[in-house]
């Protein structure tokens, strides 16, 4: 898992392992390997050599960061297998809910008021939450500063305090903290609303037409792991996602589900790629 504890990618690799330990019958680790927006995990699992590593990643190690400087040091076209795409997460636009801004207005207002000042934290350059904050600012034509955290414990504080103005969230990590009014939601990423948060309108909907940050979660292998094996594991994992209480505690955390096959998930991160590039031009993104 290239993300830390309590992220979106850890969150569902722990729902994943116990159900994946019982259909192969021996254990099943989740080691938690950060950084660099998910590139040093993806690359410890992509050179993994034992033949029982498999990768539960979000989607800007495997299709973004290829299109920025420094490229990562591997090629997931070549370097890694894929196994099944899992689903799509919505980012929801949160502020901690002793900040005075009720609306998106609210906080674009404030970022003309006062240029430079408001902030929003990110996993890493390149994730959805990253295009998110820099696609808003670029449509809304106001300065919002970025600011990177490794770890998501200090980023989770750092909203609830007000000490970053904001940031776009995965539901997976913001709904419980919504729900308990440590977070106040304003928007959603996605074209549509999100069926866990149906009061809570989308950027697009609130004059930004066409936003769209919506990151997505994948299980793949390295290159070298046998086709067979990519089979099983893509037969177990699907199969544990088709489970009544793991689609309930997704569909509770907001992951639209989807389940594909090896070739579904290959195809994805072929159109992705190309697609991804042209989103961080259009938003204004620097390749480095």
């Amino acid at each position: 898992a290239p993300f830390g504890p309590g992220t979106s990618v850890d969150i569902v690799a722990r729902l994943l392992a116990p159900r994946l330990q019982a259909a192969w019958g021996q254990p099943v680790t989740v080691l938690n390997v950060p950084g660099a927006a998910g590139i040093i995990g993806v690359e410890r699992a992509a050179r993994a050599t034992d033949g029982h590593t498999i990768l539960l990643s979000a989607d800007a190690a495997i299709v973004v960061r290829i299109s920025m400087s420094p490229r990562p040091p591997y090629d997931p076209r070549r370097d890694l297998a894929p196994i099944t795409l899992i689903g799509r997460t919505t980012n929801i636009l949160v502020v901690g809910n002793s900040q005075p801004i009720q609306t998106l207005a609210d906080l674009v207002a404030m970022a003309r008021a006062r240029p430079g000042t408001v902030t929003f934290g990110h996993a890493g350059n390149g994730t959805s939450q990253h295009i998110g904050g820099e696609m808003l600012a670029q449509m809304a034509g106001v300065e919002l500063t970025g600011i990177a955290y490794n770890e998501p414990a200090a980023q989770i504080q750092d909203v609830l305090t007000g000490r970053v103005t904001m940031s776009f969230q995965s539901g997976v990590v913001a709904l419980p903290r919504v729900r308990d009014n440590a977070w106040r939601a304003i928007a959603v990423s996605a074209p549509a609303r999100m069926q866990a948060l149906p009061e809570v309108p989308t950027v697009a909907e609130l004059g930004y037409p066409g936003f769209d940050a919506v990151a997505w979660l994948g299980v793949l292998a390295p290159a070298s792991m046998p086709a067979a094996n990519v089979a099983r594991v893509n037969r177990d994992v699907v199969a544990a996602l088709a489970e009544a209480e793991m689609r309930a505690r997704l569909g509770d955390l907001g992951v639209d589900i989807v389940g594909s096959t090896p070739d579904e998930c290959r195809a994805l991160i072929e159109r992705e790629i190309p697609r991804m590039a042209g989103v961080l031009s259009r938003a204004g993104i620097r390749p480095e």
